[in-house]
């Protein structure tokens, strides 16, 4: 995907909806056909597993399409974040796993931890990409011309436009996460990354922790909800705030790393999923996800 042709669609897509804004707020609503929906649970939505996900770490090197990461900076206290994980919801129905959500929370319309979702990782990341609004977005950390930082009025339209690129993604990354019977506080995380053409592929590895089907309260365009349902919620960076060195060329190139990280006993380790995505200076190169599975004692 080319900055140009990047910085051109963000273009296109900033005019267009200053006349969707433009149309609305000159179109009358009768009071009486005015009203207000509140999704009080935001499913999670995946395509359906039928294989053994493990089965894929060691499977032969062939070509993949690429995946999208999208960082969703959000907070509990945020009226208009609701709206952000609906857009999110909608096109993860369109486009399945090819796009990897991450809910970061921080302290800006926020609730820290314990009492709430946010946590000193969310913080730093909020601060480094000096975000002045929620909710707002990331999408593969793409430059669109104005910085990486998009209003969600954007996002499908840059989803969109990103994934009508076919061609392949230079890398594949696989991962298999393991909790154990003997040891349920820990897990065993082993990432492989994958060059799947012959160009050479710099960046940073990143591995984090996330958590579905939280239940927590969520402010909501003038209503407090108690009983939301929060997904794709990192919890922790596995190899630090900022990744690890991963350099890969040549096909079928490929670079291992195995971590075994503590579970925090306020995680309910059948909602873990584990995130990992390759990153430089041109945004996020490709990015995977694998849900935490148990290993019975053999």
């Amino acid at each position: 995907m080319k900055m140009k042709s990047i910085t051109n669609i963000f273009t296109q897509c900033t005019i267009a909806c200053g006349m969707t804004i433009a149309l609305f707020a000159c179109s009358h609503i009768d009071e009486d056909e005015q009203m207000v929906v509140v999704d009080r649970f935001t499913e999670a939505v995946d395509e359906p597993v039928e294989y053994d996900p493990d089965s894929l770490y060691d499977a032969p090197v062939q070509e993949v399409k690429r995946t999208l990461l999208i960082e969703d900076h959000t907070g509990q206290k945020c009226p208009n974040c609701p709206d952000a994980t609906k857009i999110i919801h909608e096109l993860m129905r369109s486009y399945g796993s090819r796009l990897v959500p991450v809910a970061i929370h921080s302290q800006q319309q926020g609730i820290m931890e314990p009492q709430g979702l946010g946590t000193e990782l969310g913080n730093t990341y909020f601060k480094n990409w000096k975000i002045e609004f929620k909710p707002a977005g990331l999408i593969s950390r793409m430059d669109g011309g104005d910085g990486v930082v998009f209003d969600k009025t954007i996002w499908t339209m840059a989803v969109q436009s990103i994934l009508e690129d076919v061609s392949p993604a230079p890398l594949d990354i696989r991962v298999k996460a393991r909790q154990e019977e003997a040891e349920l506080d820990k897990a065993d995380i082993h990432v492989k990354v994958i060059a799947t053409s012959e160009t050479q592929v710099s960046g940073k590895l990143q591995v984090w922790v996330t958590e579905d089907a939280i239940v927590a309260e969520q402010d909501s365009m003038g209503v407090h909800i108690t009983d939301y349902v929060h997904n794709h919620v990192l919890r922790s960076a596995v190899n630090g705030t900022w990744g690890e060195d991963v350099s890969v060329g040549g096909f079928a190139d490929n670079k291992e790393f195995e971590y075994n990280i503590s579970l925090s006993s306020a995680w309910k380790p059948e909602n873990l999923v584990i995130v990992a995505f390759v990153y430089n200076d041109e945004g996020v190169v490709q990015a995977t996800k694998r849900a935490l599975t148990l290993s019975a004692n053999e």
